[in-house]
């Protein structure tokens, strides 16, 4: 258990800062020319990712990968509970997005439903039921919360706006990624599984792709 928890950990760190800073950064950041946009290439990536992280979660975790019959209703709900939050605050640019080409807002659909998914497979699913193998899980889990702030997943977007003395904004995001990780973290204590969380993850993220970058 200790050796799996370690590779686990080690594996996170290899995914979240070569990895993300390398195939994954910060879109909101980027120019509008930047190779990030190249489609179909970013959903090509994307899914290469999440696959690989289906696998590593299937040999260190497997059991993480199955929901319980009886969380489907949960699963259902969250899902379609994402769909309305999401397309709410995105109903403005959704609009303009899907004037695109049908082809151009799929792949940005999946682009972001699998950044969704991915991101959980390595903090509920990796990151977390490591240091569960060391720690209570109340610690983990606020350190699976900190390293989700802290990490270049988000912190380096808190950076440039608090370089830009954009304070509100800095506080404003840090506490919807800390309420995020909450409502995820308690979806996967709740089910004993990365799948529920990773898909409703999944589905906020594809609604916000699909109307800030298509």
């Amino acid at each position: 258990m200790g050796r799996s928890a370690f590779l686990a950990i080690v594996i996170f760190l290899i995914m979240e800062i070569p990895v993300r800073l390398l195939l994954q950064p910060d879109p909101w950041l980027l120019s509008p020319d930047h190779w990030y946009f190249k489609q179909p290439p970013r959903t090509l990536i994307e899914l290469l990712l999440v696959g690989m992280l289906i696998c590593l979660n299937w040999r260190f975790y497997p059991r993480l990968l199955i929901v319980d019959p009886k969380h489907i209703g949960l699963l259902i709900g969250t899902m379609i509970g994402s769909l309305m939050l999401f397309g709410a605050l995105e109903f403005g640019q959704l609009k303009s997005s899907f004037q695109q080409p049908i082809s151009i807002w799929m792949f940005w659909l999946v682009t972001g439903f699998c950044i969704g998914i991915g991101q959980e497979l390595l903090y509920r699913g990796l990151l977390y039921s490591a240091l569960s193998s060391y720690l209570k899980k109340n610690i983990a889990s606020l350190l699976t919360t900190i390293t989700f702030v802290a990490a270049p997943l988000h912190s380096v977007r808190l950076w440039n706006y608090g370089m830009q003395n954009e304070w509100t904004a800095v506080i404003l995001l840090v506490a919807i990624f800390c309420a995020a990780s909450v409502f995820f973290q308690w979806l996967r204590e709740k089910t004993n599984s990365v799948v529920v969380p990773a898909l409703a993850h999944g589905v906020g993220n594809a609604v916000t792709w699909v109307a800030v970058f298509s």
